[in-house]
């Protein structure tokens, strides 16, 4: 019995087909197996990273900008010794006096500013003792100003709303004579008599002075 030629040709084609048709079946099944993996894995691996990133800026191991930095190796804010040393200072000489909640401020200045605000102060209100009020509470004023403050006026002198206010203005106001050379008590003398003393107690003159000197003798001087 004789083969046809023909025929068997076309069963290897179709043989063929069947087994590109297969092989591209089970290709793309493969793919869409491991490569939904591989995709699934990429994105684990990222979220891992991302978390890893984000924990690090948390912990102050690195910044946003992703360079690495230690938070003990004096990236902190400094504080400065003299600052610390003349606050310290303050506290000590103030103790149990309503001017120690204002200690924070007046340490900001420089000492020579700094003893002339508490020499001041102790001598025109005994450290705030004796200032005037505003409805029942105090004005922050312990120096005898009457320039005003945010509250207006109490008896002819400023009326601050905070202890912050109220230094701010005085330490303004002497920053500005201390800048016209009036550094010292007997110089800035002018707090208590205004352009002149003529007509004051020669006497009270040279007892504010030598009052507002102790303690401005005291802080002026480091340690």
């Amino acid at each position: 019995m004789s083969k046809n030629p023909s025929g068997f040709c076309g069963k290897i084609i179709i043989a063929s087909i069947l087994v590109i048709i297969s092989g591209c079946f089970f290709y793309s099944r493969i793919d869409s197996i491991f490569g939904a993996n591989f995709a699934q894995g990429k994105e684990l691996k990222n979220s891992v990273w991302e978390e890893e990133e984000y924990l690090s800026v948390l912990s102050g191991e690195k910044n946003f900008l992703g360079s690495e930095y230690n938070f003990s190796s004096g990236d902190e804010e400094k504080i400065d010794p003299e600052k610390k040393a003349l606050e310290n200072q303050l506290r000590e000489i103030a103790a149990g006096y309503p001017i120690e909640e204002m200690i924070p401020y007046i340490s900001e200045y420089d000492r020579k500013i700094a003893g002339l605000i508490v020499g001041i102060a102790k001598k025109e209100s005994d450290w705030g003792k004796h200032a005037p009020s505003k409805d029942g509470k105090t004005c922050y004023n312990y120096w005898g100003y009457k320039g005003g403050g945010s509250l207006g006026h109490s008896l002819g002198y400023g009326c601050f709303a905070s202890p912050e206010e109220g230094v701010n203005a005085i330490g303004g106001r002497i920053q500005e004579l201390v800048n016209k050379k009036l550094n010292t008590p007997s110089k800035m003398i002018v707090w208590k008599c205004g352009s002149t003393c003529a007509g004051h107690d020669p006497a009270g003159v040279k007892k504010w002075i030598s009052d507002v000197s102790i303690y401005f003798d005291k802080i002026s001087k480091k340690g």
